[in-house]
C-alpha cells in the first residue's frame, strides 16, 4: 500500500507528479472540487502519511490525532503555522524549501517600494474612475539617493540590497544582531541597533521570521522613532508588524505610505481597518509566487517528503533531532 499525501493547497504539477511516483495523493482542489469545509480537509490530514502545507496550520491538537503523520512539508520557508515543537515531539521531521523563491521575493519587494514611491495603485484607480485631471495629485519620489534600511539580512534581503545599492544608486543600511560586521561584506552598511535603522530610512523593508523576538517589533513605540514620511515594505511575515499602531502612523501623516503583502490574519477580511488606512498597497501574499519558484518550491517539498518517506535524511529540515 502506497503512503497517502495530503495537499491541501494548491502547489505546481510537477510536485504532484513527483510525488505520484510512489505515494498516493489528495488534492481536493486538483479537480475544480469546492472548498472543503475545514472539518473536512482536517478528517484527510488526520488519515495522512504525510503532508505538504503553504498557509494551511497544522496544531499540536492535529498531531495528536494524526497518527499516521510521518512528514510534514512547508511549502516555503516560514513554519509559524506549525507547531514544530509538537512534531518534534511526536519525531515528526518539518521539511521546508529555503531559496527557492529568493529572486521572485526580492523583485516583488522593489516592485512594491516602487509603486509606493509612485503612488500607482491611486494613480490607476483615479484614471479607472475618470479622475484624469487629478495626475498632480499622483507626484511621487524617486528612489535614487533615497536610504533604504532592510531588517533581517538573508538571502531575499540580501538580493533586495543589491538591486537597491546597484541599479537604483540607494544607500543601503541593515539590522541583524545575528549578521557580523566582520563576516559581512554585501551592499549594506550593518547599524548595531534597531532604532538607528528607523531613524536612517526613507523606506523600511522587513524580512525576519515571525518569532516571539520579532513578533511586533514594528510597533507604536517604534513608530515614534521612525523617520518623518519614511515608507514600509513588508514581504515577510504580517505578525512583525503592529496593524493598529501602523494604522495610527499612516492616518497621523507620520509615515509616508506602506505596501503589506503579508498579515497578521489571512486572509485579510474584508472589512479590516487596514482596508481603509491611508496611502496603503494591499497584496494578497503572493510575493513569492512566480512560475518558476512555485515549480521549484513544489519538487522540494516533495522531495523532501520523499526522502523521509523512503528513509533518507531530507536536504533541508527544520527540526533535525525529530529525526533521531
Amino acid at each position: 500500500m502506497k503512503p497517502l499525501v495530503f495537499i491541501p493547497e494548491l502547489i505546481a504539477s510537477c510536485g504532484l507528479e513527483l510525488l505520484r511516483t510512489a505515494c498516493d495523493c489528495v488534492a481536493p482542489w486538483e479537480d475544480g472540487n469546492p472548498a472543503l469545509e475545514a472539518s473536512q480537509l482536517r478528517g484527510l490530514l488526520y488519515e495522512a502519511d504525510a503532508v505538504i502545507v503553504r498557509l494551511f496550520s497544522i496544531t499540536a491538537q492535529d498531531l495528536q490525532k494524526a497518527g499516521r503523520l510521518k512528514v510534514i512539508a512547508k511549502h516555503g520557508v516560514g513554519v509559524d503555522n506549525i507547531d514544530c515543537q509538537a512534531a518534534t515531539a511526536r519525531r515528526i521531521p518539518v521539511v521546508y524549501t529555503p531559496a527557492v523563491n529568493t529572486d521572485a521575493v526580492a523583485e516583488y519587494t522593489l516592485a512594491l517600494m516602487l509603486a509606493l514611491s509612485r503612488q500607482i495603485n491611486l494613480a490607476s484607480e483615479a484614471l479607472r474612475e475618470g479622475r484624469f485631471s487629478e495626475r498632480n495629485r499622483f507626484q511621487g519620489v524617486e528612489l535614487t539617493g533615497k536610504t533604504l534600511g532592510i531588517v533581517g539580512l538573508g538571502r531575499i534581503s540580501t538580493r533586495v540590497a543589491q538591486i537597491a545599492a546597484l541599479g537604483f544608486g540607494m544607500t543601503v543600511y541593515a539590522y541583524d544582531p545575528y549578521v557580523s560586521p566582520a563576516m559581512y561584506s554585501g551592499p549594506a552598511t550593518l547599524v548595531e541597533e534597531l532604532e538607528t535603522l528607523l531613524r536612517l530610512a526613507d523606506f523600511l523593508s522587513l524580512h525576519v521570521p515571525l518569532t516571539p523576538g520579532t513578533a511586533r517589533m514594528i510597533n507604536r513605540q517604534s513608530l515614534t522613532l521612525i523617520k518623518l514620511g519614511c515608507r514600509i515594505i513588508n514581504t515577510s511575515r504580517g505578525g512583525v508588524i503592529d496593524e493598529d499602531a501602523l494604522i495610527l502612523a499612516l492616518r497621523e501623516g507620520r509615515l509616508a505610505g506602506a505596501a503589506l503583502d503579508v498579515f497578521e490574519e489571512e486572509p485579510l477580511p474584508a472589512d479590516h481597518p487596514l482596508c481603509h488606512a491611508p496611502n496603503v498597497l494591499l497584496t494578497p501574499h503572493i510575493a513569492g509566487l512566480t512560475q518558476t519558484s512555485l515549480e521549484r518550491t513544489a519538487l522540494m517539498a516533495a522531495q523532501g517528503i520523499l526522502d523521509v518517506l523512503h528513509g533518507k535524511t531530507p536536504e533541508h529540515v527544520v527540526n533535525p533531532e525529530a529525526l533521531g
